[in-house]
């Protein structure tokens, strides 16, 4: 196979493909050959965009199960394919608010003609986790995870019904991009069903946590990406919890340089999902496994529960409150009652209460992890 590190190799995806009417003024000059980095004032095709962030989208499908062609179309509007002012500027392509309790970068823009405050990010790579993440912990959207991760028409719905935009046709703009560009071929690649390599490797670098990072299109060895960016095969192996004769799954972050004691200033802390480890959250965000553990005081015997929260970045973690949910659990007899307030999961009451998503669901005889203000729970310990 031949190894395309700086995206020199033919561009595989269709051309000539019939452009939306909500995008029709925004057509710039067709798609040419470009070193593939972190862009600022290059102007972007659509097809160059989803070239540019496939990878990332399909990354984070197998994270969070968010369908990869509702990822990458949601990014191709609220972004305007990479082109708007809060993308150039603040490297937001999901169009994004502070909200309350976001303590990351911040920029004013305007929105329906008011002046109001985004997230602002050191990468793009940050956004779109953000995206996924700002998704997974909001309750507004969590009947959203009880879809299938590859029915995209049902996604767009659910979007539009929960409030993420306005437009009356968002829905049907989601699913007119995927349909036209067809972005379900990445739903495909992500749950493993499609994986269409050819004779060359197709390379994205990009910069994350102030790091050189790469993503393949295909599954690849070490020993390709060692001849590629000479980088020694330890160095790889330790960077990226490796091991040497490990095959790296299409669309995973390689990280090619140390990655850091703490996480990006977007990122201080991450909510668990079920069977999320820790070392999958230190890879997530480019973190020392080990830098991890301590910051949070964790035993590397003991596995994370979901819901739990894991800080990274800032003081070292305490385990007060842990303690102070648990005894008050223990002085009520290990069993409480609950009433759900907005905002609230399952992951950040499993949290709180020092218990499991699994223990609440099964002691409420819940179905799914959807929950809605004023129902009452009865949380207990685990």
């Amino acid at each position: 196979m031949i190894l395309c590190p700086q995206k020199s190799c033919i561009n595989r995806l269709p051309t000539g493909l019939l452009l939306l009417p909500l995008l029709l003024l925004l057509l710039l000059q067709p798609a040419t050959a470009q070193p593939i980095v972190e862009r600022k004032h290059n102007p972007l095709t659509i097809a160059e965009y989803i070239d540019l962030y496939k990878g990332i989208a399909i990354s984070e499908m197998k994270r969070t199960q968010i369908p990869a062609s509702i990822i990458m179309a949601q990014g191709i509007i609220e972004s305007r394919f990479g082109n708007s002012y809060l993308a150039i500027k603040a490297r937001n392509h999901f169009g994004i608010k502070c909200h309350k309790g976001w303590k990351g970068m911040r920029i004013l823009a305007r929105d329906d003609e008011e002046e109001e405050c985004f997230r602002k990010y050191k990468s793009a790579y940050a956004s779109y986790i953000d995206h996924s993440n700002f998704l997974a912990n909001n309750q507004r959207y969590s009947p959203l995870f009880n879809l299938p991760a590859t029915d995209y028409n049902l996604w767009a719905k659910g979007l539009k019904e929960a409030g993420y935009a306005t437009e009356p046709t968002y829905a049907n703009q989601l699913t007119n991009l995927i349909i036209n560009y067809r972005l379900f071929t990445l739903d495909q690649m992500a749950t493993g069903s499609n994986c269409n390599c050819s004779e060359q490797i197709i390379a994205t670098p990009m910069s994350y946590n102030g790091l050189k990072t790469v993503f393949f299109d295909c599954d690849i060895t070490l020993k390709q990406v060692q001849q590629a960016y000479n980088i020694s095969l330890e160095k790889l192996s330790k960077f990226n919890s490796f091991g040497a004769a490990d095959t790296i799954r299409a669309n995973t972050i390689v990280y090619l340089q140390q990655p850091k004691r703490k996480a990006s200033s977007e990122f201080r802390e991450h909510v668990a999902a079920p069977n999320e480890t820790l070392e999958s959250i230190a890879h997530l965000y480019g973190i020392k496994l080990n830098s991890l553990y301590k910051r949070n005081g964790l035993n590397k015997s003991k596995p994370l529960s979901a819901g739990q929260t894991v800080y990274l970045r800032g003081k070292k973690a305490k385990n007060n409150t842990a303690q102070a949910n648990e005894a008050r659990l223990q002085a009520a007899g290990a069993k409480l009652s609950y009433v759900v307030k907005t905002g609230d999961t399952l992951f950040s009451l499993a949290q709180r209460f020092n218990t499991s998503v699994d223990t609440i669901k099964r002691v409420n005889k819940l179905k799914s992890d959807s929950i809605i203000t004023g129902q009452k729970l009865k949380i207990v310990a685990d």
